[in-house]
Order: structure tokens, then sequence, then C-alpha cells
């Protein structure tokens, strides 16, 4: 599946918010009991603010968002989700070679953190990331 990726508009912001429920409710659920939606929605809104979320699309239009950020010393994968009929196809995996990538360009580690209940974290190992700290709901990783 060919997936290019642009930078967000004001436009996409229904379908990111929309995109990122989707793809994390059920692990929010599993690891907190519910999804509060007045508590999403904020934090939400403010990430928006701060974010500069990538679009993922495929011919058929968005699969998904990504957000990274230059730390300085390190690269950090803020964000990366897909519609969950999209999961599975290899697109999240080729999404993080990107990054990585990138980070080797800039001989700069790559970070992220990941909810303990995400079904993720065996796809970050798979693809050389290693827990470098954790905390009460998170682990952290990375990859050099």
């Amino acid at each position: 599946m060919k997936l290019t990726r642009r930078p967000a508009e004001d436009a996409d912001k229904a379908f990111v918010q929309d995109a990122n429920r989707a793809a994390y409710e059920d692990v929010v659920v599993r690891q907190f009991g519910q999804w509060d939606e007045a508590f999403h929605e904020y934090h939400f809104n403010k990430k928006w603010e701060d974010a500069t979320f990538e679009i993922v699309e495929s011919r058929s239009g968005p699969v998904g968002a990504l957000w990274t950020t230059d730390e300085g010393d390190h690269l950090w994968l803020r964000e990366v989700f897909l519609l969950p009929v999209f999961q599975g196809q290899g697109i999240g995996t080729a999404l993080i070679r990107q990054e990585l990538a990138k980070a080797r360009r800039f001989k700069k580690p790559l970070r992220l953190r990941v909810l303990r209940e995400n079904r993720a974290l065996s796809l970050y190992e798979r693809l050389g990331f290693s827990v470098c700290g954790e905390t009460e709901t998170h682990f952290l990783m990375e990859a050099v």
C-alpha cells in the first residue's frame, strides 16, 4: 500500500480526533477501566494546539496520523496511530521504520512512551526499541 504524509491542517482536526479515539479507546478502557470523553477531549484539544501532526494517507484517503518532535539530544515519537481497519497491515511498522531512519540520519536516538496495556509494545520491541524507564502507566522506550 502506497502511503503519503502531509502536514495536518485545521480541516483535519476532526479526523485526527476520531482516529485517535478509534485507535486508543480499547487500550485506555483495558488499562483504566473507562474512556472519559470530557478528559480526552480536553487533552486532545490542548495537544492539537501544540502538535505538528502529519496525516498519513493511502490512495483511499486518510488512514492515521503521526507526530514527532526534535528534542535536541533525541527525536520523540509522540503519537502514531491508525484507524483500526488499517492496523495489522504493516503500515505502523513502515511509519516507525521511517522515523528510525530519520533518527539515524540525525545520529540521535528515537524515544517514545507507550501505555502498559498497549499491544504495540511488542511491535516496538520487534523494531529495536527497549524499555529505558517506566511510569505507573507507561513504558518509556528508546531505539539507538
